[in-house]
């Protein structure tokens, strides 16, 4: 070879060492260099649906902020879209924003829609088909379960906002629909999609649609009124509280951690738990949403069932402040009464709604309210601080309560003297009770083509039919005969008796008639004579009817709150828990519900020795009445002649009784509690 052309022959390789050299530099300038964004086609999308372009918009700026993710180098972006939006609008913007389908293949990236398991709990996708592209963006619902594989291989996790205050402005801009300030923006947040379209229209003014939408609103509210928080009793204290607490949260004054987190109500059907949660949320101008575990079962599988109670928390977050009313609590059970096929089952819903209860997670904006009839049914984890810190048992509405509620739904007798006698002589009825009451009222005056009057709702009024004088007289000694016990077996000390006439019937339970309080002294260490003297202080008031009339009538029976049905508990507490029976054999505590109708055939040795215990409570009742007799007719005579006895009257009449040594122990404790038991 000559030495020219091996000459020539270097300068060949040295041209081509540095066209790779060139080729390794562009390389990595454009491994830095993110891919260019089309962010001019925005407003190709306006006249189709604006509801696009503001979701365009939020993915454009989303996109941007992640460089790396443009770039050369990639990666997997995970984007949380609000619930409420059609996530199938996402794969054509992502489109949108880099080009056409082909454009998609040329920059190498792909787009995952990310559904839900199907009813089998599977998946109906295969991730890898998405992480094999360099750069994969995956469009899921807010709170929705991501697939292992994304979550394992997942950069970056964000959450859309659509409504952002630029975006909005920019629509209006272009579309000449004037401006909108941040309320009707956070108003609009709210609403379906398909809404926002009829919004924004061109040359219509945007504000005077979410003018018209709004009052739209206020009359779904009003053809759906709630009640005056003031009419709920303590939760309705509790209610305005936290009303005011959010108020000071919205402006920035009270951090989330001292504001409520949520709150158990209890009680019979029909007293108001769900008219009390919907009454929170108008009151406190928070979103309110209302769900139960049935509603979420409802779905399919536990991966639906999980998806939609996330789904129901995540609305809630996005809507906050927010109530979220939760029904028929006591579905999702105790954990430590599992048991059966569907053990595991429930026990991994447990765990996740207790992951999602937890005031210590980020559920900031979000007050849960709970409802169970059942509230022993409910696991404890969830009634602790953080989670379901108050409980409230409702009742049905006292007298006082009776007139606001028939005053809320009927405003035009609102002053009148006749409602407060309609509303004692309502007694035991529920919230429900009264607001089909009124709707009967407005249903009589629509059908005679006249304004309601105050006599249509007299009308209504169930006619009560006063106690006969021998009724009065077993109500009286069935009184005289629980404080006379509590006396004697030195119980407490006896502050009032009381029975109810036809001019003072009981506000709580219509199937009373008379109440004895006791102030009785509480202790950490009760015996087993300590609960038999409760027992037959419980079952004197049918012992009295027994020994001074001859008979046994319903006073006793008929609620859980019954003089009977206490004494059962009492006494299944003392052989099921305390061994105080003929064995020393117990139920575990996780497995005693004293109101479960099946106890007595799954522990069968609990039935013998409660028995035992009642009769002879019982016949130490009649044995204790029969040696006081003259006490027991004084005290019920002085009940005949006026309705209450009580204070220096009330201590004379007992004055001559005994005190029982065996409970004299218990008057050395300081502290004291009220005991009513009802007659």
């Amino acid at each position: 070879m000559s030495e020219k052309h091996g000459y020539q022959v270097d300068e060949f390789i040295d041209a081509l060492r540095t066209v790779a050299d060139a080729q390794r530099e562009l390389n990595r300038v454009l491994r830095r260099t993110p891919q260019r964004l089309r962010l001019r086609r925005g407003r190709e999308l306006l006249e189709k649906s604006p509801h696009e372009f503001l979701a365009y918009c939020a993915l454009v700026r989303v996109l941007k902020r992640h460089h790396e993710f443009l770039s050369k180098g990639g990666g997997v972006l995970v984007v949380r879209v609000p619930t409420h939006w059609p996530l199938e609008d996402f794969e054509p913007l992502a489109d949108f924003c880099f080009g056409t389908g082909k454009d998609r293949e040329k920059f190498d990236f792909s787009v995952c829609c990310h559904g839900p398991k199907n009813r089998k709990g599977k998946w109906e996708f295969q991730p890898q088909k998405y992480l094999s592209a360099p750069r994969t963006i995956v469009f899921i619902p807010t709170g929705a379960e991501l697939h292992a594989e994304f979550d394992t291989a997942v950069d970056w996790t964000v959450d859309l906002e659509i409504f952002d205050g630029r975006c909005v402005a920019s629509l209006c801009r272009f579309l000449g629909a004037g401006k909108l300030d941040d309320d009707d923006r956070d108003f609009l947040r709210q609403q379906d999609v398909g809404l926002v379209d009829s919004t924004f229209r061109r040359g219509r003014p945007a504000e005077r649609a979410i003018g018209r939408l709004r009052k739209l609103a206020s009359l779904a509210t009003n053809n759906n009124p709630t009640l005056p928080l003031s009419s709920f009793g303590p939760a309705g204290e509790w209610g305005q509280s936290l009303g005011r607490d959010l108020e000071l949260w919205r402006k920035g004054v009270l951090p989330w951690k001292q504001v409520a987190k949520g709150i158990l109500l209890y009680g019979p059907p029909g007293t108001g738990k769900t008219s009390f949660a919907k009454s929170l949320a108008v009151d406190s101008n928070a979103h309110f949403i209302a769900a139960s575990l049935g509603q979420w079962q409802s779905s399919g599988h536990m991966g639906d069932l999980l998806k939609a109670m996330y789904a129901a928390f995540a609305e809630a977050k996005a809507c906050a402040p927010s109530i979220l009313f939760v029904d028929e609590f006591d579905s999702f059970g105790h954990r430590a009464k599992l048991s059966g096929d569907n053990a595991q089952y429930m026990l991994e819903v447990i765990n996740a709604m207790l992951e999602a209860v937890d005031g210590a997670t980020s559920r900031e904006g979000v007050i849960i309210v709970a409802a169970s009839n059942l509230p022993e049914r409910i696991d404890p984890a969830f009634l602790r601080s953080g989670r379901l810190e108050k409980h409230v048992e409702l009742s049905k509405p006292n007298i006082r309560e009776r007139e606001a509620i028939l005053t809320h739904y009927l405003p035009e007798f609102t002053g009148d003297v006749a409602l407060k006698a309609i509303a004692r002589n309502l007694g035991g009825k529920s919230g429900s009770d009264l607001e089909y009451i009124s709707r009967q009222v407005r249903q009589r005056a629509r059908d005679e083509s006249r304004l309601p009057r105050v006599g249509d709702l007299e009308e209504l009024v169930p006619v009560f039919i006063p106690l006969t004088p021998e009724e009065l007289w077993r109500i009286c000694l069935h009184e005289a005969g629980h404080a006379v016990l509590a006396k004697v077996f030195n119980i407490g000390i006896v502050t009032s008796v009381e029975v109810y006439t036809e001019d003072h019937r009981a506000d709580q339970d219509d199937d009373i008639h008379g109440l004895t309080t006791i102030f009785a002294p509480l202790t950490t260490l009760q015996t087993e004579s300590s609960y038999r003297a409760e027992i037959a202080m419980k079952l004197a008031g049918i012992a009295a009817e027994e020994v001074f009339v001859g008979d046994r009538s319903t006073a006793s029976g008929g609620s859980e709150k019954g003089d009977l049905a206490e004494a059962t508990d009492l006494a299944i507490r003392m052989v099921g828990l305390f061994g105080m029976g003929s064995t020393l054999r117990v139920v575990p505590v996780r497995f005693l519900d004293t109101k479960d109708a099946a106890l007595f055939q799954r522990y069968s040795f609990l039935q013998d020795d409660i028995d035992d215990i009642l009769q002879s409570g019982f016949e130490e009742a009649r044995g204790t009445l029969i040696r006081h007799r003259d006490v027991v007719l004084s005290l019920a005579e002085a009940l005949r002649q006026k309705p209450k006895v009580f204070g220096d009257e009330l201590d004379s009449l007992l004055l001559p009784l005994p005190s029982r040594s065996s409970r004299a122990v218990f008057t050395r404790d300081r502290d004291l509690m009220n005991v009513p038991v009802a007659g």
